[in-house]
């Protein structure tokens, strides 16, 4: 599948090498050391790999920060040897558990299967990889592929495309990436789009499942997991809803492509979720803690939005615990100082006390998203608002609470006191909280929602087993497949009665009526098939069965998706053909070539300086400065390319002020400016002395080369629009005491 979407088999097997013998080899090796080879093959290779990444990195830093970025390749060669050499490691070749029953592992791979559908349909398949039409990708796609190629070449990172902004970012996916490419010279921007990707889509439906299993102790919970992780998505049973999910959660949203930060910390995230339940569980074994250390300090600079979640999380189990037992549990209290220890190092560390624009705001997403639902414009009236923002919200609200719906088992046999249940309660709320009180620019509030669902849908999983323990095994598959069917049927029973997007001139009061009506007909028809189910002999499954529906019905835009997969012709690339998913332009024609040449004809430490600060997309008016296509793939620091996404921009509160808004620093983008337009010795001389410069980059659609630089600089390449000069080395009386004549030299 890889090799059919553009990427080489030499890259398949380098990284397939990678991931088997430096990632997962030593993960799992010491998973089972650590946890006493106790959890079992599926559970040991889903958080074995989660953790062998976490160590991944927690190496490649200290590694990179003295110029040995080779450092990581100690933890598989000392695993190994260790584990070889040393009589009492050897065991733990072997799991000691039984394995998982075949049907197990056969259901868990049919849902791996649908999870490399859903990365194909919403990443590959519309993400070419090959330029020219690689040039017409989504716009941060080069964000993250500087990003990765700041931290390739310098530890401390900073913000490479335009000076003096610190990396205030989570950017530990980055430095794995950086580190994979050096120890298997695979290209950065295969890494990032096409290895990563289908790593990241497979790990997770392998680690719900075993989670699942290990919460509930019953093997039909892992797969009913992994399936319901690939398939539940929200209400979106309105024919007029498309393709775009209002809960912004599910797993086949193509977060997997479009955050991979994000789907890489849910790599690293289920390792540590599974050691804090061992730990709440009284699972005695000393390794849990080291295991929790390793994990939190890898996610915690993985994603900004989990660790926050955990600190929730973990004060409901003190609170509840306090409660119930009258007295402070030392594991929960342990449990709160190492999560709060993770924020603080994350917050005041990583992110250097900023926010990134996240602050309270309640709202911002129901507003933002009310015409998704129906509502088609602002309302001037204060009461037709308040409708419009209640009747989103409550929708919103319901949409992003599915996923947890198998949660209300918690309140049979007493579970809600069960430590590791109010843990995994907590953990969903916080998501759910979040993205409905706080706001950000980008919405990236969203992302604590993100971060919640595949635990939700864990936590689901156990709960069901708990709703349906009245029915044998034999008995469970059936009528599991019987309610999820009759659930999917319900929705396009219902998607058939809404055929046309509500109207605002209806009046808000209809508008509200087409918007609610759908879901709470689901609703009231889950739960009279309950109380039906309660008068027969189904009655001690009656309401696990109903809550089955409801996913049932979340479940509407699987079938849709799998057929479109097959059917539709989706292209790539190009302005001239709007129907594609990528329009605008990302890279010059020619600039991918160009910004090589650069990267393998200089130093690490030279500099860039650009005409090419807006997104190519020539015709519009504003600047876009979501520009970053020169340090992504030249893979040297910008004096300033774009500005969007950087500490600066992202503390303006507007979103469009911080895409849009002007450059900040106007004395310096005149003088890089200059250097393109009216270039003289002394501007020149400035840019290599004070700034580093050594390379001018031309985008000729902005500005063809004054012909007054060729005394100053020498053409050293020419492709497309884009050509590139190199810079000759002030005389000695400009020079500046102390700055070296040249740096430039082969890499």
């Amino acid at each position: 599948m890889l090799a059919h979407y553009g990427t080489p088999w030499s890259a398949i097997l380098a990284y397939s090498a990678y991931l088997s013998l430096g990632i997962m080899l030593p993960g799992v090796l010491l998973w089972r050391l650590l946890r006493g080879n106790q959890d079992g093959f599926a559970a040991d290779l889903a958080f074995g790999t989660g953790f062998g990444f976490a160590l991944s990195i927690l190496t490649y830093l200290p590694g990179r920060a003295v110029g040995f970025p080779y450092l990581p390749l100690a933890v598989p060669l000392l695993t190994l040897v260790a584990f070889t050499a040393l009589k009492p490691l050897r065991p733990y070749w072997r799991s000691r558990r039984p394995p998982m029953p075949a049907w197990w592992a056969w259901f868990v791979a049919g849902a791996g299967a649908l999870g490399l559908w859903v990365i194909t349909r919403a990443g590959l398949q519309i993400e070419p990889i090959a330029f020219p039409d690689a040039a017409f990708q989504y716009g941060d796609l080069p964000f993250q592929l500087a990003l990765t190629a700041e931290l390739k070449h310098h530890l401390p990172g900073q913000i490479p495309y335009v000076v003096g902004q610190q990396l205030n970012y989570h950017w530990f996916l980055h430095a794995e990436l950086a580190a994979a490419s050096w120890q298997t010279g695979i290209e950065l921007d295969l890494l990032l789009r096409r290895l990563m990707p289908v790593t990241a889509a497979l790990v997770p439906v392998l680690s719900v499942a075993a989670l699942a299993t290990r919460l509930a102790r019953k093997s039909w919970a892992g797969p009913l997991a992994a399936w319901l992780l690939l398939t539940v998505t929200s209400f979106d049973v309105y024919g007029w809803g498309g393709r775009d999910l209002i809960s912004q959660a599910a797993y086949s949203s193509a977060v997997l492509m479009y955050s991979l930060t994000h789907a890489f910390a849910v790599v690293l995230a289920f390792p540590v979720v599974y050691s804090i339940v061992c730990l709440l569980r009284r699972d005695r074994h000393r390794g849990n803690w080291l295991l929790l250390v390793v994990g939190l300090a890898a996610l915690a600079g993985a994603k900004a939005s989990f660790v926050p979640m955990l600190v929730v999380a973990v004060a409901l189990v003190v609170v509840v615990k306090l409660a119930t037992d009258r007295r402070l549990d030392r594991t929960s209290v342990g449990l709160g100082l190492a999560v709060l220890a993770a924020l603080s190092f994350a917050q005041f560390v990583l992110f250097d006390a900023s926010s990134s624009g996240i602050a309270f705001g309640p709202g911002q997403a129901f507003r933002a998203l009310a015409g998704r639902v129906g509502f088609e414009s602002r309302y001037s009236d204060h009461a037709a608002a308040a409708v419009v923002l209640g009747t989103t919200g409550v929708t919103l609200l319901v949409s992003w609470a599915l996923a947890g719906l198998g949660m209300l088992g918690f309140a049979r046999e007493r579970k809600w006191k069960d430590p590791a249940a109010v843990f995994l309660t907590g953990f969903v709320l916080a998501g759910i909280a979040a993205a409905a009180l706080l706001r950000h620019p980008g919405f990236s509030q969203l992302y604590f929602l993100r971060a919640a669902f595949p635990f939700a849908i864990a936590a689901s999983a156990w709960g069901l087993t708990l709703l349906l323990s009245g029915l044998r095994l034999r008995q469970v598959g059936p009528r599991v497949l019987f309610a999820l069917a009759g659930g999917m049927v319900l929705a396009q029973v219902v998607a058939y009665s809404t055929p046309h997007r509500p109207r605002s001139r209806q009046g808000v009061a209809a508008v509200s009526f087409q918007v609610i009506w759908p879901w709470l007909v689901v609703l009231l028809v889950a739960g009279l098939a309950v109380l039906v189910l309660r008068q027969t002999q189904e009655r001690a499954a009656a309401l696990g069965l109903g809550v089955l529906v409801v996913l049932g019905v979340a479940a509407v835009d699987v079938p849709k998706t799998m057929v479109t997969t097959l059917t539709d012709q989706v292209c790539v690339a190009g302005p001239d053909r709007p129907e594609c998913r990528q329009t605008r332009r990302q890279v010059p024609a020619g600039g991918a070539e160009a910004a090589r040449y650069i990267r393998d004809h200089s130093a690490v430490g030279d500099k860039l300086a650009t005409n090419s600060h807006c997104t190519p997309v020539y015709a519009d008016r504003t600047c876009d400065a979501r520009n970053f296509w020169l340090a992504a793939y030249a893979e040297r620091r910008v004096l300033v390319e774009g500005w969007a996404y950087t500490p600066t921009a992202q503390s303006r509160k507007d979103a469009d002020a911080a895409i849009y808004g002007p450059f900040w620093n106007q004395p310096l983008l005149q003088l890089n400016d200059r250097a393109f337009k009216r270039p003289t010795k002394r501007v020149l001389d400035q840019l290599w002395t004070q700034y580093g410069v050594r390379w001018l980059v031309f985008d000729t659609n902005l500005d063809w080369p004054p012909g007054e630089l060729e005394g100053f600089a020498d053409l050293r390449y020419s492709v497309g629009a884009v050509a590139v000069y190199e810079l000759t080395a002030p005389t000695e009386d400009a020079a500046t005491p102390g700055v070296p004549r040249s740096s430039s030299s082969p890499r």
